[in-house]
């Protein structure tokens, strides 16, 4: 799962506010990525999110989800539910800090895996409904939820903060790029290191929850919105190219997109990591597995593609909390 939250918050009926950048509560389209030093190439505009994010009302035929302190219902492990086939509402004893990217395997535990939420896009809005159940804006709260999650992830208190940390420790270089960042914490992580880091993903939702509530007391990444597979960033963008756990969410032929487009955008090496499962986790949106030899062949193809423009590509594979492949070039 990405860095928490699955897919996209697309699928959480979450959209751009109306102010004065963007009056409609439309995304606008810029030509340019924040960070100057990122330059691109020739080619369509780069639509980034300008605009925090609100939810809005349930579509018709979905369940209402939402999210109270306390309240009674049927005991499913940290949440008391009360359900029909029209509304979900979870309570819970939550403390705010408690309400973080740590919590998400509780909630597939105590609530996917129960059958208390039947889709992946219930279990999205849930996440929301929690995220927001506390005094505030919906500003403060997902700003609260960044915090939680940022210091949650250093602690080591979330299953991808060893991820993150033999991410970093692959960095090779000064200059980045996150192709599927989510919410931004490996990139928000690589920019407080030092790195100059570009956060790409195909969900403004998520871009503008980064771009309005992640900490400012220190460097900030830049978000950019696009379809990975075809960037109109330039080649050679940035010294490492990361795609963490981003390929279990898309087919083969859509995946080996995104690794030639990471193989074009990156100096030096690409970071490849993807989690290792005995099926494809569909609550989590994902679509396919790994394990070492299916790394290994692709490692092998990514060798015979780059033969011809860079015969010295070498390639890593190796397990550590899930699968990676490190190509240097």
């Amino acid at each position: 799962m990405r860095a928490g939250v699955a897919a996209t918050l697309h699928e959480v009926r979450i959209r751009p506010r109306p102010g004065p950048h963007c009056p409609s509560g439309q995304v606008r389209t810029r030509s340019t990525c924040r960070n100057p030093q990122f330059p691109l190439a020739a080619g369509p505009p780069v639509a980034l999110a300008s605009a925090p994010m609100q939810t809005t009302a349930t579509p018709p035929g979905l369940r209402e989800i939402s999210a109270v302190r306390g309240g009674p219902g049927r005991r499913f492990g940290a949440f008391t539910v009360l359900a029909d086939d029209r509304r979900v509402r979870i309570g819970h004893d939550l403390d705010d800090d408690e309400v973080s990217e740590a919590l998400i395997p509780t909630m597939s535990r105590d609530l996917l895996a129960t059958g208390v939420l039947h889709t992946v896009d219930e279990f999205h809005r849930a996440v929301t409904a929690l995220v927001t159940c506390r005094d505030g804006s919906w500003d403060e709260c997902w700003s609260a939820y960044y915090q939680s999650s940022i210091s949650a992830l250093s602690r080591g208190d979330c299953p991808f903060s060893p991820v993150h940390d033999r991410a970093v420790a692959e960095m090779s270089g000064d200059s980045a790029v996150e192709i599927g960042c989510c919410f931004g914490f490996l990139s928000l992580r690589l920019a407080r290191e030092g790195v100059r880091t570009v956060a790409v993903d195909l969900d403004p939702s998520v871009l503008g929850l980064l771009r309005s509530c992640a900490p400012a007391d220190g460097p900030l990444p830049s978000p950019v919105c696009l379809d990975a597979r075809t960037t109109p960033l330039a080649a050679g963008t940035a010294d490492t190219v990361y795609l963490v756990h981003v390929l279990e969410h898309l087919g083969d032929r859509e995946g080996w997109d995104m690794v030639r487009e990471a193989l074009r955008l990156a100096r030096r090496r690409v970071v490849i990591a993807v989690p290792f499962e005995p099926v494809a986790v569909r609550q989590y949106g994902h679509v396919r597995t790994f394990d070492i030899p299916t790394l290994a062949a692709l490692a092998d193809r990514i060798v015979s593609l780059c033969r011809s423009w860079s015969p010295g590509v070498r390639t890593r594979v190796d397990e550590h909390h899930g699968g990676w492949l490190v190509v240097d070039k």
